[in-house]
């Protein structure tokens, strides 16, 4: 049985009917009435979907875009650490330095708005790592070098979720095509850009939208048989954030399970846009200081970053195994032994029938299972795994 758009839609809004001013509510209130209208009223199919299109962009609009976009101004007319999370400014920042010549792994964050964010404002440096590391990877700060660019020079002020609402309204729009069901059309549009722990974290300034905008393209092209595009854009999505890592081994099994195995192929279409991206974006920062980059993005993550979120480290800090939030204990080797059993099962489960479908959802599975046996499993973290099983559920039919 499948669930009548209205029905997602008035649960979506309920999540986030109390968070704005009453006439704010009324209004959207009123769009998700005229939504029911065209849902459940027999007119003409065009008018219908054309109707019910427009409704849900203006809807996804107030209630992610709008609020963002207050948050940016808010910011501007208080203080550069105020409105804002605090991994938004450190990117900021790490483009700040990148034009000025300054290696953003090797530079510390002492002496940024960073270290004046709100639950760093009063600590000692030196006892918060999180002003010693930079944790994402580089197109996270190369990529919106443009946009910087651009609205300093124009207008004097940036904010990275410029740059995010950008790619959010691209990847609402690139939900549209990822299958030819209307119905699914607007259960994508509905439940991906309004996922209740996406939009808190997307309006805070987190870049998960910025790998969900790589692997929403990636899965644009693999429908369409694009390879060597669809590679580029998870290629980079793996060198924005760590978590679309876990999406190269259910691709590669992919590919490999519908027919693509000539070597020239693998060469020409996968390896080579792969490597291309890696010597592109990886390669000149390690090479610059490879123990600066291998400490900030890998060893800090894993190792040194303090416990937090809702995954298996917080059961160990409740217990009493650990000691407090810095305790080190091997979550790498943990997150291998869970994780290796699992990939494998995942596989053979992907194997049994090679839909993109199941791709998504292996990969899903996969991120979850790794995220949860990490040091840090936030929120956010939980969000974009959720977004991820989402677009499993859109795009096709189990």
């Amino acid at each position: 049985m499948r669930i009548p758009t209205t029905i997602l839609l008035a649960f979506a809004l309920a999540v986030y009917l109390n968070r704005f001013n009453p006439i704010y509510a009324a209004l959207n209130l009123t769009l998700l009435a005229a939504y029911a209208f065209f849902d459940f009223v027999a007119l003409r199919t065009r008018i219908r979907h054309l109707a019910r299109f427009g409704i849900v962009t203006l809807m996804v609009m107030l209630l992610v875009v709008v609020p963002t976009w207050l948050e940016i101004q808010a910011r501007y007319a208080s203080a550069p650490y105020e409105h804002i999370h605090d991994g938004a400014i450190q990117t900021e920042q790490a483009i700040q330095f990148l034009l000025a010549g300054k290696n953003p792994y090797v530079e510390d964050y002492t002496q940024t708005p960073m270290a004046q964010w709100g639950p760093y404002f009063g600590l000692e440096p030196a006892s918060n790592p999180a002003l010693f590391y930079l944790p994402y990877l580089p197109l996270s700060f190369i990529a919106p070098l443009p946009f910087y660019w651009a609205f300093q020079t124009w207008f004097g002020f940036f904010d990275l979720r410029i740059y995010q609402i950008i790619l959010f309204v691209g990847l609402f729009g690139l939900l549209f095509q990822l299958t030819p069901d209307w119905e699914r059309k607007l259960a994508l549009a509905i439940l991906v850009p309004l996922n209740p722990l996406f939009v808190p974290a997307f309006i805070e300034g987190r870049n998960d939208v910025v790998v969900l905008w790589w692997l929403g393209l990636m899965l644009y092209f693999l429908q369409r048989r694009w390879v060597a595009m669809a590679t580029v854009a998870l290629g980079l999505a793996c060198v924005v954030k760590a978590t679309a890592w876990f999406a190269v081994p259910f691709f590669v099994t992919h590919l490999w399970l519908n027919g693509f195995r000539a070597p020239r192929d693998w060469a020409t279409r996968v390896v080579g846009p792969l490597s291309l991206i890696g010597i592109l974006f990886i390669l000149p920062l390690v090479i610059w200081d490879v123990r600066a980059f291998v400490a900030d993005t890998l060893w800090y993550q894993s190792s040194a970053f303090q416990i937090t979120g809702q995954g298996f480290s917080q059961i160990l800090l409740g217990v009493g195994i650990l000691a407090d939030k810095w305790a080190a204990f091997p979550f790498t080797l943990v997150q291998f032994l869970v994780g290796l059993p699992t990939l494998m099962l995942l596989v053979r489960w992907q194997a049994a029938r090679p839909l993109i479908q199941r791709m998504i959802a292996a990969m899903t599975v996969f991120g979850f299972v790794i995220g949860f046996f990490g040091r840090a499993f936030a929120d956010n973290h939980i969000g974009f795994v959720l977004s991820l099983a989402l677009l499993a559920l859109g795009t096709g039919e189990e």
